[in-house]
């Protein structure tokens, strides 16, 4: 508001001079014997001419600059909207972790650009169709939950954890040897495991998960890490549930240990 007043009496300013420069020359050239009584009323007539005009520009800088201050706000708001759009595109509504789609992307982008190996672990609920069954779906999405929070509460925060569909997670663990992703994959099993749900009964309910992990090594890619962590899963399914399989991707046995499965 002080510039645009500054820049409104220099406009102001400007036309007395530019008034005061013209009658002289003009005077001076065609009537010079009244050229001393103009020139001591020019500023005066400068003046009463040239208050309007700073006014108008006053009051249209004044406008195009909140203007421009709505455009901005407008701006910064549809950016925010454009964010918050694209953040809750690429998670699943419910558990609030990465969707299936962008978990993958995410994978994907972690090991192009950083060219890390890692583990990856495919995580299912058991018997959850009985659990959904028996209990009503509240209680299923009470368990996902669960599992959504446990795995958060174990896994460090460069990991990456989605949901694959259904009852079923993956996790991407970063730079890691066997040892290590193998305790965080059994840490989770066992908190999961010990994560009761109340269901209005006397005894509330406890459920659990089984994990396929396999080694994902540099040149393999994605789609083949989760097939083979996803056979390791069927495999600890089979086993008799509640634990890990763990095991190397299809093209990189040679560079891991070979598959250890872990007793509940």
């Amino acid at each position: 508001m002080f510039n645009m007043l500054k820049q409104m009496l220099l406009v102001m300013g400007w036309a007395v001079v530019g008034t005061q420069v013209v009658t002289y020359a003009i005077l001076q050239a065609f009537i010079p014997e009244i050229l001393d009584r103009a020139i001591a009323v020019s500023p005066i007539v400068a003046a009463i001419v040239s208050a309007p005009v700073g006014y108008a520009f006053f009051r249209q800088n004044l406008h195009l600059t909140k203007t421009n201050q709505q455009l901005l706000e407008t701006n910064d708001a549809l950016e925010r909207e454009t964010a918050i759009a694209r953040y809750e595109a690429s998670i699943d509504p419910m558990t609030r972790v990465l969707n299936r789609v962008h978990f993958v992307r995410n994978v994907e982008t972690s090991r192009q650009k950083e060219i890390q190996e890692g583990y990856f672990l495919m995580l299912d609920a058991d018997n959850f169709k009985k659990i959904n069954d028996t209990f009503g779906h509240d209680i299923g999405d009470a368990a996902l939950m669960t599992i959504t929070s446990v795995i958060r509460e174990t896994i460090r925060e460069d990991d990456l954890v989605g949901r694959l569909g259904g009852e079923e997670f993956g996790i991407y663990l970063r730079q890691l040897n066997k040892d290590q992703a193998y305790e965080i994959a059994e840490r989770i099993r066992q908190r999961v495991a010990r994560s009761p749900i109340d269901v209005g009964l006397e005894k509330p309910l406890t459920f659990t998960v089984s994990i396929g992990a396999v080694f994902a090594a540099k040149e393999d890619n994605v789609s083949e890490i989760m097939k083979q962590a996803d056979r390791n899963l069927y495999r600890a399914k089979n086993e008799g549930r509640n634990r890990v399989i763990f095991g190397a991707a299809a093209r990189s046995r040679r560079r891991a240990s070979d598959p250890l499965p872990l007793t509940a």
